[in-house]
């Protein structure tokens, strides 16, 4: 029997990262932007119902629909998505099948729409993916915090990271991050795994960390730690509200600003050790 699941809909406000973070404390399966809408799917109606609510307090408009007979609720999403570029290099592929001949000087990241984080389709994985080709990762190790669908734990590896690690809380995540990778050819440098930051050993020239603001602050300390002398950190994920709180709390100590990209409300923001 088919499972169902729920659908979403806020008009008019894709990319909108205060609405994506609080639908995000609410579990949804993944987000769509269609046609300038914010689109959220849930597997529990229960879910689903508790941000509309959410919603509601804020006097937001929403549309929502229950118990949609679907095996996958991602699977019409990937028939109809395209291939796009992303910065100078990239080329991403979030449909099922690829996306046919990949344009000359650039690399394909294959990375069905699932449901873990990151197709590239949102702002703040295009800023870290475009932040990347800055980084000279060539022979370098990247460790790449919650890592999701894999897609920037690939991107680094496709640049010549000579090791990477991927690392997320959750382990359903960790499952389609391996497959992803198993699917590229550079992927076999990935090695991916389920828990925190702290529990992860050594350190690494570049860490990065595409998550939303309250959790790269949870997990400040720990990205810190897992620095190299000489390394930096990429962070993405932040809005513009919340980016004076994220730098405050990872520039303790001897750490500088070394670049900041954004696009509409998102924000990257790449640090450094202060000589």
């Amino acid at each position: 029997m088919n499972r169902r699941y729920s659908r979403l809909v806020v008009p008019h406000r894709a990319g909108d990262g205060t609405l994506v973070a609080l639908l995000w404390t609410h579990a949804p399966l993944g987000f769509d932007e269609s046609a300038g809408d914010l689109v959220a799917f849930f597997r529990e109606a229960a879910a689903a119902r508790d941000a509309g609510d959410a919603l509601r307090r804020r006097r937001v408009r929403f549309a929502l629909t229950t118990d949609i007979p679907e095996r996958d609720p991602l699977e019409a999403y990937r028939a109809a998505s395209r291939p796009f570029a992303v910065g100078r290099r990239f080329w991403l592929e979030p449909g099922e099948d690829g996306g046919g001949a990949v344009p000359d000087g650039r690399i394909a990241l294959r990375v069905p729409a699932s449901r873990a984080f990151g197709t590239g389709s949102h702002a703040s994985t295009r800023l870290a993916l475009e932040a990347l080709e800055d980084e000279p990762l060539s022979g370098r190790s990247v460790l790449d915090v919650g890592t999701g669908s894999g897609v920037l734990a690939l991107a680094a590896a496709a640049l010549g990271a000579r090791s990477v690690v991927g690392i997320d809380l959750d382990p359903d995540a960790v499952f389609v991050a391996r497959g992803n990778a198993g699917s590229h050819a550079f992927g076999a440098s990935v090695r991916l795994y389920a828990g925190v930051v702290a529990a992860c050993g050594g350190r690494f020239d570049l860490v990065v960390a595409n998550m939303l603001a309250d959790e790269i602050l949870a997990e400040a300390r720990g990205i810190r730690l897992r620095v190299a002398r000489r390394g930096r950190v990429l962070l993405s994920g932040i809005t513009r509200d919340r980016e004076t709180a994220v730098l405050s709390r990872m520039r303790s100590g001897r750490w500088k600003l070394a670049g900041r990209r954004t696009e509409e409300e998102w924000i990257s923001l790449t640090l450094e050790r202060a000589s």
